[in-house]
C-alpha cells in the first residue's frame, strides 16, 4: 500500500496515490527503493534502512515464500504463530522449510518479532520523494531518480510512502 503526501492539492495527490497503487506498482516501487539502498556488497547505504528492517523484511519474504501466509497477520500464542484460520505457522514453517539452518535462523527472528512486536504500520515504510521531474531517492547520498544527476542536498519536496 503506498500513501501520497507533500505540497500539491489533494485532487492531484489523490491521482497519484491512485495511479501508484494499481496492479504491483507499489510493491514494485517499494522493492526498488530497498534495492536501490544497498550497495554493491549489499551494505545499507541509506539512513531509512537499518538491519532490524532487514532481517524483517528477509523474514517475512521466507515465511511467505515457505508457508503462503502473511506473518504479519498471525498470533503469538504459547510460544508459537496462529493464522487467522488456526494453522501453526512455526510448525508448518518447520515442515515445509528446505533446510534446517534456515528455520532455526528465521524461527529465532520470529520469535525475536514476537517479544517486540510486529509493527505493521511502520517499519517496512521507505520514503521516496516526488517533484514535477519524477520520483527520487531519500536518505542516501547517491540517487537513481530521473533528475538525480548531483549529490542530493536534502532538499524538502512532497514524499510519499510505499510499505509492505
Amino acid at each position: 500500500q503506498l500513501t501520497v503526501s507533500g505540497n500539491a492539492d489533494r485532487d492531484t495527490l489523490s491521482q497519484i496515490e491512485k495511479l501508484l497503487n494499481e496492479g504491483d506498482n507499489a510493491k514494485n516501487i517499494w522493492t526498488h527503493a530497498w534495492i536501490c539502498m544497498h550497495d554493491a556488497d549489499n551494505e545499507i547505504v541509506n539512513s531509512q534502512a537499518n538491519m532490524t528492517k532487514a532481517n524483517q523484511y528477509s523474514l517475512w519474504h521466507e515465511v511467505y515464500e515457505t508457508t503462503g501466509y502473511d506473518a504479519r497477520n498471525a498470533t503469538y500464542k504459547n510460544g508459537t504463530f496462529i493464522a487467522e484460520d488456526g494453522t501453526d505457522l512455526l510448525a508448518l514453517f518447520k515442515e515445509k522449510s528446505k533446510n534446517g539452518a534456515g528455520y532455526e535462523l528465521y524461527s529465532k527472528r520470529w520469535l525475536q518479532y514476537a517479544k517486540n512486536g510486529w509493527k505493521k504500520e511502520n517499519d517496512l515504510v521507505l520514503k521516496i520523494g516526488f517533484d514535477s521531474s519524477g520520483l527520487y531517492d531519500i536518505g542516501q547520498e547517491k540517487g537513481y531518480g530521473a533528475a538525480q544527476n548531483m549529490w542530493m542536498k536534502g532538499v524538502s519536496q512532497s514524499i510519499f510512502e510505499a510499505s509492505v
